[in-house]
Formats: structure tokens, sequence, C-alpha cells
């Protein structure tokens, strides 16, 4: 799934950085492993593929883009509505949320951009919730 995922700026007292998104970022990926996948998540560290770039709007609001490798279990309608949710359910968890289908390798050359990403585009990349 290709997700894009925008963070408030701010939340119970705290400005949000890129520390803060991303211990928000781990959080909702712990959450979304728990119910997508069950004890497994747990009982065996299994966890869903996922690939993400976190990026800073002109107005400084930090946002991720993801690839989220959908289960076979779970259709996706289902999965767009579990991940709507357990976004919703972090500390910086804004309401703007865009989920579509992976149709084609146009999403990759999106989220890998160079515009919008001062800097290296290594540093970009959020290797702490990148997995395979």
């Amino acid at each position: 799934m290709a997700v894009t995922l925008t963070m408030k700026m701010r939340a119970n007292g705290r400005t949000n950085d890129l520390i803060a998104a991303s211990a928000n970022c781990r959080h909702f990926l712990n959450r979304l492993n728990a119910k997508s996948l069950g004890a497994a998540a747990k009982r065996y560290g299994k966890k869903l593929k996922t690939f993400a770039v976190i990026e800073q709007n002109l107005e400084g609001r930090l946002h991720y883009h993801m690839i989220i490798d959908r289960p076979p279990h779970i259709a996706g309608d289902d999965f767009s509505a579990l991940i709507r949710k357990q976004w919703r359910k972090t500390d910086f968890g804004y309401r703007h949320v865009d989920i579509q289908p992976m149709t084609s390798d146009g999403w990759i050359s999106y989220i890998l951009k160079g515009r919008q990403k001062n800097g290296c585009l290594h540093d970009h990349i959020d290797w702490n919730h990148c997995s395979r």
C-alpha cells in the first residue's frame, strides 16, 4: 500500500521534531503489526514489510511517505481502515491520511524525489522503520 501519514505539529505540550516523529511512527507500526499479525507479532517478532521516508512541507509539518505490505489475509479496504485507525491512536497522528494501492513503481519514484528534502536523500529515509 502507498501511504502518506501527516503529523500534528504539537501534541500534549510537545513540539514534533524528527526524533518525536520517529518514535511516533514506531508506536504506529507496533500497533499496526499487533492488530494485523496478531500474536505472531509479539511472540515471534513478525513485522509487516515497510519502507518509510520522512519529509517536511513548507509550513513545517512533518509527514511520512510509506510503503506498507498488506498481509494477504486482510482485504485492501479493511487494511486501509486499520491503518487510519491505528494512526489516529498515536500522539502526533493527524487526520490527513492518504492510502492507495501500489499499482506501479511511480510511488517509489515519488517518495524518493529530491524536492522538499534538504541535504542527502539518505538522511530522509527512516531506516528504523524499513523492514524486509
